[in-house]
């Protein structure tokens, strides 16, 4: 940005340079008594600058003043010239190294990366999705065809680095470049139903592990999906539908959600954190864990290791167990802080 003002304001000054040689010729014209026409100034001040000059003013040249103004224009008019090519040298090659050296980063990390999550699909689904993984600090890479879509989010996140895939996500190419084989989840955003299919498919062959979400149209289309191998389905018809409603009927909860995700901090969350057998809570009754004291979050439910039942606001005397989950709100930071010690 820096430089396209420079670029910007050194623009200006040509044209000035250029305006006050074109008068300055015409003036000093007048006073040796020539009435030279405004276009031969106009084309003397540009020979002159860019030292191509075939031929000088008459009656300019003959007078001391008109050869003191030819030489300060001279200098004046190439000093500015010459900054203004070195600026606009620098804007096209920095911005071709730039693009390079990012090129070879976003490479190198699409390489590292694994236990990530994939979006395919930046638009008005796609995009909602980007910002609540990146809210909730999961790491990401985007799959996206329309190269202005990534660049937009990546303005709206300048100091976050957003690792991406530029190309269709119904090709296995594309999916393997964005490392499918190592992704914990793939969420497939886009708005063609065969798209979403293709997604689903080549996601569970190349990682039969991943945990796919897919978008769906309708009841029919969820159907497909899943027999396609989608863990889960989302139909925003739907979603949008509930979320009418709610409005109606409890406003109240539906803004202390939109809160949650929309508010200024973007920081307070509904999480999960499941207990593995490496886990220290395991065995530790829920008031020994001290989750709300040290970590300020609030257990809403536990869901038991077999996965059918959970157990909302549980007491303090409730014993964890190993392959249960814990359903916490509180802040993301201390939701990731408390997943990486209860391995300790």
């Amino acid at each position: 940005m820096e430089l396209q003002r420079r670029l910007a304001i050194l623009s200006v000054l040509i044209v000035l340079v250029i305006g006050a040689g074109t008068v300055g010729f015409y003036v000093l014209s007048r006073i040796a008594g020539g009435a030279p026409p405004v276009l031969d100034c106009f084309y003397q001040t540009m020979i002159t600058l860019t030292t191509l000059g075939s031929r000088e003013m008459q009656p300019v040249n003959n007078t001391w003043y008109g050869e003191l103004f030819t030489i300060v224009l001279i200098f004046g008019g190439m000093g500015v010239l010459f900054v203004f090519a070195t600026n606009l040298t620098a804007f096209f090659v920095e911005g071709e190294v730039r693009n390079i050296f990012r090129r070879k980063k976003m490479d190198k990390t699409l390489e590292r990366m694994k236990d990530h999550i994939i979006v395919c699909g930046a638009g008005s689904t796609g995009g909602y999705v980007i910002e609540e993984l990146l809210g909730s600090g999961h790491p990401i890479v985007i799959v996206e065809s329309d190269e202005e879509r990534v660049k937009r989010i990546d303005e709206q996140h300048p100091k976050t680095f957003i690792p991406y895939v530029i190309g269709s996500a119904a090709e296995d190419e594309t999916l393997t470049h964005a490392g499918v084989a190592r992704a914990r989840g793939i969420v497939s955003a886009l708005p063609d139903e065969r798209d979403n299919l293709f997604v689903t498919v080549t996601a569970r062959q190349m990682n039969p592990h991943i945990k796919i979400v897919s978008r769906a149209p309708d009841a029919q289309g969820e159907q497909r999906l899943k027999r396609a191998g989608a863990d889960a389905t989302v139909s925003p018809n739907r979603i949008g539908g509930v979320r009418m409603a709610s409005e109606m009927v409890r406003p109240q909860v539906v803004n202390f959600l939109d809160q949650m995700l929309r508010g200024q901090e973007k920081n307070l969350r509904i999480e999960e954190i499941p207990l593995n057998s490496t886990c220290s809570m395991v065995g530790k009754a829920l008031r020994d864990t001290n989750l709300r004291q040290e970590a300020d979050l609030l257990v809403l439910a536990i869901r038991d290791k077999s996965g059918e039942r959970y157990l909302y606001n549980p007491p303090p005397e409730h014993v964890l167990e190993e392959g249960s989950t814990l359903i916490v709100l509180g802040p993301v930071d201390s939701v990731h802080d408390i997943r990486n010690r209860m391995t300790s």
